[in-house]
């Protein structure tokens, strides 16, 4: 499958979900559409949050389809969707915490969230947002020592297959994945943030270390890239790093899992 095949795949299979998102906006259901807690609390955010959410994904969509037959390059592909993604979240939240407010000022009442979670997510989000400015203190500091076309993936053997330009790898990739740690951390604020997984507060703490880590893991295997397409380091320590990022990721879900 060449890479205008799979963006117009990508983009077909997008188109279809949100069609059938919106199709069962009216139907609560456990396979079918956008979940957050809200949306289990009251049947007018669930019908509210998926009629945004399924028309953003077909409109969206439609975009991301008219990108892929205009041949743009699939990282600007998937920086555009990752983009998307997280704003459908925030946005989609949004909208359901705000019918759940709504409605409960109503005579019916929905049902209660649960009490707030007790964990201060500010320590967690300043350690991210240090480890974002180290990245970018150390990409200014390469900038001019980086060719035009970086790598940005790696095979099995360790050798570089996958390029893009300098912008778009070591600038643009970043900024578009690490907001979604800090909005998993943000979203620890909301009392029915996935209220379904039932964490006692030592799981919710683990779970806010768990995306700090992950947050921090990437800024890592970011920095290791940038030295690599700098000729600081060779190949072979990307690999060492993806491994160790793994293992310490594995090791942070075992651990938010018996501290649960």
């Amino acid at each position: 499958m060449n890479e205008m095949a799979f963006e117009v795949f990508i983009s077909l299979t997008l188109l279809a979900a949100g069609l059938l998102t919106y199709a069962f906006r009216n139907k609560r259901n456990y396979f079918i559409g956008f979940r957050v807690g809200y949306t289990y609390m009251s049947e007018r955010a669930w019908r509210e949050t998926n009629a945004f959410a399924g028309l953003f994904m077909a409109v969206f969509s439609i975009f991301l389809l008219g990108l892929a037959l205009a041949g743009v390059e699939i990282p600007v592909f998937t920086l555009v969707m990752l983009a998307g993604v997280i704003l459908l979240m925030v946005a989609g939240f949004r909208i359901a915490k705000r019918a759940y407010e709504e409605e409960e000022l109503s005579i019916e009442a929905p049902e209660k969230p649960p009490e707030r979670i007790r964990v201060s997510v500010k320590p967690y989000l300043t350690l991210q947002l240090l480890g974002l400015a180290a990245y970018f203190i150390l990409l200014a500091l390469l900038w001019d020592k980086l060719p035009e076309k970086v790598a940005i993936h790696f095979n099995a053997s360790g050798k570089p297959d996958s390029f893009a330009s300098k912008t778009v790898g070591v600038l643009l990739f970043p900024l578009v994945v690490y907001p979604l740690f800090l909005v998993m951390t943000y979203l620890l604020r909301e009392p029915a943030f996935v209220p379904q997984l039932k964490f006692s507060e030592r799981g919710w703490k683990a779970f806010a270390e768990l995306m700090t880590v992950m947050a921090l893991g990437l800024v890592f295997l970011d920095a290791m890239l940038l030295l690599y397409n700098a000729s600081y380091v060779s190949s072979e320590w990307i690999g060492y790093s993806v491994w160790a990022f793994l293992a310490v990721t594995f090791g942070m879900i075992f651990r938010l899992l018996w501290k649960r």
